[in-house]
């Protein structure tokens, strides 16, 4: 919802340049700005994904102009958050073009931590 939201204000305000937001919903550490991530295909509506990804948050891109995920301006600005988020992967959450503009959203990612054996 929180993506609609921000997709719909920014295409309704007829931006007239790049903006880039982040949410993030858990905590990681940081990794190296130009740290390396993987570009995955990710349901967030399958019960896989759960069982396989932490979501740690999102980078939302709006632009006046039509946008291409995998284009490099648009991989490093998602790099370098991602990677301060903690992330090794991204999906692409959302793709939006519209007479306004354009809007990405991507997914940071990473495997699914299990956590470690309680010792009495």
């Amino acid at each position: 919802m929180q993506i609609r939201l921000f997709v719909v204000s920014a295409l309704l305000a007829g931006c007239v340049s790049e903006h880039v937001t982040e949410s993030r919903m858990m905590l990681a550490s940081a990794r190296e700005p130009s740290c390396e991530l993987q570009l995955v295909q990710a349901d967030m509506t399958g019960i896989a994904f759960g069982q396989t990804w932490d979501l740690l948050g999102y980078v939302m891109i709006s632009n006046p102009g039509v946008q291409d995920p995998t284009a490099a301006p648009n991989r490093a600005t998602v790099r370098a958050r991602a990677c301060a988020m903690g992330g090794t992967a991204i999906a692409i959450a959302m793709n939006v073009t519209s007479a306004g503009g354009g809007a990405l959203s991507y997914m940071v990612l990473r495997p699914k931590t299990v956590p470690a054996a309680t010792t009495f």
